[in-house]
């Protein structure tokens, strides 16, 4: 007995050493990097944003375009041989960050470490805005540079107004299994959660694909997932918010605690305060999510299907992906722990009943996969481990990248270059000159939520004016008290059943008086409609989701005037909320920073 006691401290001393050890060298190591990589980092995302107007120069413009239109035709492999292997490299450095935050608070097992490193961190954003003011600012917003958003353009008042840095309040601060909450902070990855929650047993409720959301984004804008038909959005799973107001004081809130406040920071887009924490319900999680494909060759049988599942709560995940008018595949999840006997130590060969590991650098973009069932006319089902169904679209950014490096699902490709994915960032930060002008007026990315009963209309009119496919196709709920405003009666029959009510009043997107489950339709690419013409056609789809109690996703262009803003969305509940807390004088409206004249 007092040999294994012995060999246990021994081996607790020198895994303590280890990590020591670890610690002193990447401390040491980003203490030199930290100022190296600010600089080429300022310098680099300086030359970029700086290029755009010194390429619309008089004498710099012909040979720009000239050079543009090359860069523009070869830009798969400017992609290929730069942007990935720098991709690749910002990947190791935030893994390496993420390490090092681990070992100064020895990974989640010192719950009170990370939460005294939160309360300074808060406490710095606290001293920053109290400064600002002092300093006579006039507007305030974060520090977060434009590349970084998921929005295609630059956020023009970023310029002009005063930045609060955030850029620390990336980690999670607690994982409380007994209230079954996870503790995070606004800079938090969907990829990094899923790392850290996955291997504890536990995950969101509503967790989105890209690695790169993070939690302040999905908060502030709006998050959905294949399992928000059950769970609703992102906002909905969550249980309380910790905001700094533009007076420098912090405030928690919660459903019972400033319910109001609680209800207005979804899709606020930081106009009330900043995020510097939030509360979020986990749930147990399973190893792999058992996936149903059914492919659909006709609009009413993709209907039915889609409609029926959408409706099952017993259905963990439903999403569709539309090909064409007439062909589509539904897919439907069940998260289990268990395999089928013959995956038991080695993959089983049995059709349409295999382990897939859709995330391994090698596999075929997800979406191209899926195609195959549709192709084959054939229904089938896989297990898929449950991170790589969660990131199932992150490789091929659900299908940009086809546009982006055309052959980037070869095989081949993929063998040789599939393991380094490309940062949205940094094809954002490239996409300037005559590759911008040119991803401005043939380039569509949005999301229209609309109501599950005007499903059919809506994908009408995205034929019609965009002519883009895939569409990707999700179900949810919009979890809060109906609108109040008079709208107009839905097309058709409402196929959505009556949830009780989550969040109090308040928010900007209640549903329609008549149902709750409403449909994500998201479109990204280059469209192909003989009709599109930027903005007419965005404007037209605008009008239309407007007309069916419809709501436009904001990290995506919107072309609508206040007026038009204030018809989609409920604005009132959410005024109310910014000059209750003193927010209006100090912070803009949420027309103000999305509309398309704020971006450029």
């Amino acid at each position: 007995m007092g040999r294994h006691f012995a060999h246990s401290c021994s081996h607790r001393l020198l895994s303590t050493l280890h990590d020591q050890l670890g610690l002193l060298f990447l401390s040491s190591l980003f203490f030199v990097l930290t100022p190296l990589l600010g600089a080429l980092k300022f310098l680099f995302v300086s030359t970029c944003e700086a290029a755009t107007p010194f390429l619309a120069h008089p004498f710099v413009k012909p040979a720009a375009d000239a050079a543009m239109l090359f860069f523009t035709d070869a830009r798969s492999i400017i992609v290929t041989l730069v942007i990935m292997p720098l991709s690749l490299v910002w990947d190791i450095i935030d893994a390496l960050e993420d390490r090092r935050l681990d070992l100064i608070c020895v990974p989640l097992r010192n719950g009170g470490a990370r939460a005294d490193l939160h309360a300074r961190r808060v406490k710095d954003v606290q001293a920053q805005v109290v400064r600002a003011v002092q300093g006579g600012a006039k507007r305030l917003c974060t520090a977060r540079p434009s590349y970084l958003t998921m929005n295609a353009r630059f956020a023009k008042y970023k310029r002009y107004w005063r930045g609060i840095d955030l850029e620390q309040l990336r980690d999670v601060v607690e994982v409380d299994t007994g209230r079954k909450i996870v503790k995070v902070e606004p800079g938090c990855s969907m990829g990094r959660l899923t790392k850290t929650l996955i291997p504890l047993g536990w995950t969101l409720p509503v967790l989105p694909e890209l690695d790169t959301l993070t939690v302040g984004g999905l908060i502030n804008g709006f998050g959905v997932e294949t399992s928000s038909h059950k769970y609703g959005l992102f906002n909905h799973t969550c249980v309380a918010y910790e905001i700094v107001l533009p007076s420098g004081e912090l405030i928690r809130c919660a459903r019972d605690m400033h319910p109001g406040l609680f209800a207005a920071i979804p899709w606020s887009h930081g106009t009330i305060g900043f995020l510097v924490s939030a509360e979020i319900t986990i749930i147990p999680a399973k190893k792999y999510v058992h996936l149903r494909y059914t492919p659909c060759s006709t609009h009413a049988a993709f209907l039915k299907t889609f409609e029926k599942a959408s409706q099952s709560s017993s259905n963990d995940f439903v999403e569709a992906l539309i090909y064409s008018p007439t062909t589509s595949v539904v897919m439907i999840g069940t998260l289990t722990d268990d395999l089928p006997a013959p995956h038991r130590g080695s993959l089983s060969s049995k059709p349409g009943d295999k382990l897939n590991s859709i995330g391994r650098w090698y596999k075929p973009w997800f979406y191209t996969h899926a195609a195959t069932y549709l192709a084959r006319d054939c229904a089938g089902a896989e297990y898929i481990p449950l991170r790589d169904y969660y990131h199932r679209h992150t490789r091929s950014l659900f299908w940009e990248m086809r546009d982006i490096v055309p052959q980037g699902n070869n095989f081949l490709y993929r063998l040789c270059f599939g393991w380094m994915p490309p940062r949205i960032s940094l094809l954002k930060l490239t996409t300037v000159g005559k590759v911008k002008e040119l991803y401005e007026q043939n380039h569509i990315a949005q999301d229209m939520l609309v109501p599950m009963s005007a499903l059919t209309a809506s994908l009408d009119i995205f034929d019609r004016e965009f002519g883009l496919y895939p569409l990707w196709v999700c179900p949810m709920r919009l979890l809060s008290p109906p609108s109040t405003k008079p709208v107009a009666p839905l097309p058709q029959k409402s196929t959505g059943r009556a949830l009780p009510t989550t969040t109090p009043p308040g928010g900007m997107c209640p549903p329609h008086p008549a149902e709750q489950l409403y449909v994500d339709i998201g479109a990204y690419g280059v469209p192909a409609s003989s009709n599109f013409e930027a903005q007419r056609s965005l404007r037209k789809v605008e009008a239309f989701v407007r007309s069916v109690k419809g709501y436009q996703a904001l990290y995506a262009d919107t072309l609508m005037t206040s007026e038009e803003f204030e018809e989609m969305f409920e604005c009132e509940g959410l005024e109310n909320t910014r000059k209750q807390f003193g927010s209006d004088l100090l912070l803009p409206r949420v027309w103000e920073k999305v509309n398309a004249a704020a971006r450029h």
